[in-house]
């Protein structure tokens, strides 16, 4: 039987771009998340948008990367949500914007977003889009981590090494580090 939902095809384009119980081949993995997001997937339109810009099974082009992050944010993404955020902080297919770039970033924390939150944070830590505040940046680091986000840990690790919004404290540095290295971050 062939996958028919979205949801059956977004699997299909994983395992194939993953090469999970199949031979990894990036060009289906694009085609299956063009057919899912075809029919309305946000997070096939997400990993649409991770394909153009990293060149997954098409040519990279970072303004229809964009495109297709703005789509999955539309439909309630988080991640997307993120990921516009971090196409306008760097300009990434869109005019930087470091300030849409927060906003975004704020919207996905709000949701709950493990990356939109760590991502808050490190605006916070250094002045993106917003004033720099470094206990708030500690604090959504820590929220992010708190949620298993590895690199919210290791950035943890560097707050507690350099006094970022906490009083310094190599043993609680050394800590998180070994955590973030045993998450393989």
């Amino acid at each position: 039987m062939s996958p028919t939902s979205p949801s059956e095809l977004l699997s299909l384009g994983y395992k194939y771009e993953k090469g999970i119980r199949v031979e990894k081949d990036e060009h289906k993995a694009f085609f299956y998340y063009q057919k899912s997001a075809d029919m309305g997937d946000a997070i096939a339109m997400r990993n649409l948008g991770n394909c153009y810009y990293e060149g997954i099974g098409v040519e990279k082009d970072e303004h229809k990367a964009f495109i297709y992050y703005q789509k999955s944010a539309d439909m309630g993404d988080e991640i997307g949500i993120n990921n516009l955020g971090v196409c306008y902080q760097n300009g990434i297919g869109v005019e930087k914007n470091e300030h849409k770039a927060f906003i975004y970033y704020q919207k996905s924390a709000d949701m709950g977003g493990a990356l939109g939150t760590n991502n808050v944070g490190y605006c916070y830590q250094n002045g993106i889009g917003v004033e720099k505040n470094e206990h708030k940046a500690f604090i959504y680091c820590q929220k992010s981590a708190d949620m298993g986000d590895a690199t919210a840990v290791n950035n943890l690790g560097v707050c507690y090494r350099q006094g970022i919004g906490v009083e310094k404290d190599e043993h609680k540095a050394f800590i998180y580090f070994q955590k973030s290295a045993d998450m393989e971050n």
